[in-house]
């Protein structure tokens, strides 16, 4: 008997860098392919010019990421093949067709502010080369004449030159703008790719957390909470980070590559090669780097989730815990898993400095073989000092694109399987389908009938096997036998929260299958053994079941669950109907009450009530047994409790389970007197109430 996303006292188990040298060109806190990283992490995108850090955004997958797979994501298994992923990055690039104007102007943006750190080195050769022939002119140093001078963008040793000729002081606006202009654009592209991340982010959010909800009973068996809870908050940011992190920003690194690349060519073609020579190692070493990063990154996905699983246990057992004098072994179960994950953080850093530091000591490496090989052939090269100087700005800072495109393909990598996990969720179709034209019933009567119903969860043993029953309008009828007889299940299949394998429920001579959600959800009501609270007020829980109900409608439910006047004296409950429903407030007695007065908000023609006088006072199971006296008077109510003298007081007929099917049924008096299991049953709670009693 329990609520249908907890586990079943019934037995029917019912489904519920990191510290480090900055990249030139990284944009602060983004690193893509990194996890579980400290604010202040460094490494991402596009850059000003010499290396300047523009905002930027959080990149990398999000620790606490898992593989595919189940209500809570598979915890391992193979990669995601590369068709079944590129189908999802097109699923995925759908997602920007609302918002592709703003798209347009990042991307626009992103080639602008991507290509102007390129600008510096190509400006600077002309200005060197203007200098150092004003400084020679008098053979002193003197650079006084320096602003009546000009140059050509490219000098070539023949003495001819291309491009435009420009004085020094054009030159050196066309630097200083391109470096303040960096900056500003630079922001405003941080500004414009929020904009993207956010409405992107809440758009797929929005899409797995509505899909989660038409999703049947049986996907959440055996699923943790936290596991789910995970897949909605985390994993679906996956898609966002595919497209924001992993899709625009290498095309439009790649494209300025190649405009670089088509720039130093035209300058000198085997100076270009040269340069090029150790591009090869430079991508073995990122691309094993890389490597490392995405199998710690998988590590912080599995070590986190398993911390967070651990943590839940905690905080959601903590009485049990308490009584039962756990804390050690708790403490030791969460400190191991944090320790794995701790390390695998750790390792994280250790990696993240390994790509920061190689990829410096390229550039280094890079720099100074530009300068030696320029020096050694600048005549057979075709190279000045003016196409010297721009060979030295731009190897180093061709590292920054290239390095981005390599952290993108592996942050693709690892990003892939919370995507794959995002879409597989989304593609999970409900067990339980409404018929594509079903019937709808105005006014149901609540004659219900089970006509040899068979039902199991998996593999296991039936729990109701050939099931036969009928209840009439008007009636009360009460559910009684042991843990695992089957109780609440009967209650999941009524309301279509599950559906037999074998027979049928019929509800005013419609198969229960036919009828849609609405008529069957809106006329029959049901109160769990374990209700859900908003964390709200008392008015907007009980609205929660008809979200147009006015103030008058909630007093009245209320007045109808005999809850109202326990409501309104603030000796009992302070604010009334604007107290927040917390852990303790109201009681849990009250909290059952007003939870009976959302099932009566409705009107319901079928009243189900699971375990209604658990945590009653006395007080409490007289307002509980008044309900059913005078509401139920005229509808059909089922009612399932081991309160067996409850039972007695309130039930026309008494149904006793057992072998998943009837194995009796008649009214108290009847049962008692054939000796037959409900007297076992009734006889078994004297005896624990007299035991309770004696201590």
């Amino acid at each position: 008997m329990t609520d249908p996303t907890k586990p079943s006292d019934d037995g029917d188990e019912a489904p519920v860098a990191m510290a480090g040298t900055p990249l030139p060109g990284a944009r602060p806190g983004r690193r893509p392919g990194g996890a579980g990283m400290p604010p202040g992490s460094v490494m991402g995108r596009p850059a000003g010019p010499g290396g300047g850090l523009p905002v930027g955004r959080v990149g990398g997958p999000p620790p606490g990421a898992v593989l595919v797979g189940g209500p809570g994501g598979r915890r391992g298994g193979p990669p995601v093949p590369r068709k079944v992923a590129w189908g999802y990055v097109v699923r995925s690039l759908a997602l920007l067709r609302p918002l592709r104007g703003l798209v347009a102007v990042s991307i626009l943006l992103g080639l602008i502010v991507t290509a102007l750190p390129f600008v510096t080195p190509a400006v600077w050769g002309p200005i060197i080369e203007i200098l150092g022939r004003v400084a020679s002119q008098d053979g002193l140093g003197s650079l006084q004449g320096v602003w009546g001078a000009s140059g050509p963008r490219i000098s070539r040793p023949d003495g001819t030159s291309s491009g435009p000729v420009l004085s020094f002081a054009m030159w050196l606006t066309i630097w200083a703008v391109s470096l303040v202009l960096s900056q500003v654009l630079g922001f405003v592209r941080a500004w414009v790719d929020a904009q993207v991340d956010w409405k992107l982010l809440t758009e797929i959010r929005q899409r797995v957390h509505d899909h989660l909800q038409s999703l049947s009973l049986d996907f959440f068996t055996g699923a943790r909470s936290g596991a789910l809870m995970q897949r909605v908050q985390v994993e679906a940011g996956g898609v966002q980070k595919l497209l924001t992190d992993c899709i625009i920003p290498p095309g439009i690194d790649a494209i300025v590559l190649v405009a670089a690349l088509v720039y130093l060519l035209n300058l000198s073609w085997q100076m270009t090669i040269a340069s090029l020579i150790l591009s090869p190692f430079a991508f073995l070493v990122l691309r094993l780097v890389g490597n490392k990063l995405q199998a710690t990154t998988r590590q912080i996905m599995i070590s986190s989730r398993h911390l967070g699983g651990e943590l839940e246990e905690t905080i959601t057992g903590i009485s049990d815990i308490q009584v039962f004098h756990a804390e050690q072994r708790r403490s030791e179960r969460f400190e191991e898993a944090s320790k794995a994950a701790a390390k695998n953080s750790a390792m994280m850093v250790v990696w993240l400095q390994a790509s920061s530091r190689s990829t410096q000591i390229f550039v280094a490496l890079s720099t100074a073989l530009v300068l030696i090989v320029g020096v050694a052939f600048s005549t057979s090269f075709g190279l000045t000092l003016n196409s010297l100087i721009v060979f030295v700005g731009f190897v180093p800072t061709m590292f920054a694109p290239a390095q981005r495109i390599i952290d993108a393909y592996t942050s693709y990598n690892s990003i892939v399987p919370n995507v794959a996990s995002t879409y597989e969720l989304l593609d999970t179709k409900p067990s339980i389908l409404e018929r594509p034209d079903p019937v709808k019933v105005d006014e149901v009567r609540g004659n219900i009938v089970f006509e040899d119903v068979v039902f199991g969860y998996g593999e296991r043993q039936k729990v109701l096997d050939g099931l036969s029953f009928s209840i009439r309008e008007g009636e009360t009828v009460a559910l009684v036998g042991q843990i695992g007889s089957g109780k609440s299940t009967i209650f999941n299949l009524l309301l279509r929260f599950l559906d037999p394998e074998h027979g049928r429920i019929v509800l005013d001579g419609h198969d229960t299958k036919d009828l849609s959600f609405d008529t069957l959800r809106e006329q029959v009501s049901k109160l769990s053994q374990f209700p859900f609270f908003l964390k709200d007020s008392i008015r907007e829980n009980v609205r929660l079941a008809r979200q147009d109900a006015t103030d008058a409608e909630v007093e009245e439910a209320c007045e109808l669950a005999h809850i109202h006047s326990v409501i309104v004296d603030p000796a009992k409950i302070e604010n009334g109907y604007d107290t927040v429903v917390d852990v303790q407030v109201p009681s849990g007695g009250q909290k059952r009450l007003i939870a009976l007065a959302r099932c009566l908000l409705r009107k319901p023609e079928v009243l189900l009530l699971d375990e209604p006088t658990e945590n009653l006072d006395g007080d409490q199971r007289v307002r509980v047994s008044q309900v059913i006296r005078e509401y139920a008077r005229e509808r059909t109510c089922v009612v399932i409790s081991h309160d067996m003298d409850f039972i007695a007081a309130v039930a026309d007929r008494i149904i006793v389970l057992a072998g998943g099917r009837v194995a009796e049924e008649g009214s108290h008096q009847e049962l008692l007197a054939r000796g037959g299991l409900y007297k076992k049953l009734y006889e078994a709670q004297d005896v624990d109430d007299t035991a309770g009693a004696d201590k």
